[in-house]
């Protein structure tokens, strides 16, 4: 779940960093260089999707769906869906918001 949520915020660094900036009314001139890993943006996704998918097969359909310690199946589910918006978000946040800024004009 880590690893996906962390492959889904790389996907977004070329937009997240300006983005906050501006919220904040901060300068982002330091931040110019940031767009240079627009590259990484479609690996990070699938490599995200790919892991949601993955927690997804272990967590219902493998036979040893997750390690026998402090946390139980049903504390793993909560976590597993508390995680999938949040990685959602982070991916299609780049694709969605100038959608809904366009539209909000």
């Amino acid at each position: 779940m880590a690893a996906a949520i962390a492959a889904a915020v790389a996907s977004s660094l070329c937009c997240i960093g300006p983005l906050i900036y501006l919220v904040f009314g901060v300068s982002a001139a330091g931040l110019s260089g940031i767009e240079k890993l627009g590259w990484l943006q479609f690996p990070m996704i699938a490599v995200s999707s790919v892991l949601i998918i993955m927690g997804f097969w272990r967590l219902y359909f493998s036979r040893k769906p997750f390690c026998r310690g402090s946390i139980s199946r049903f504390q793993m589910l909560c976590l597993y869906w508390i995680a999938v918006p949040i990685v959602l978000a982070f991916q299609l946040y780049p694709f969605v918001l100038p959608w809904l800024l366009e539209v909000l004009e």
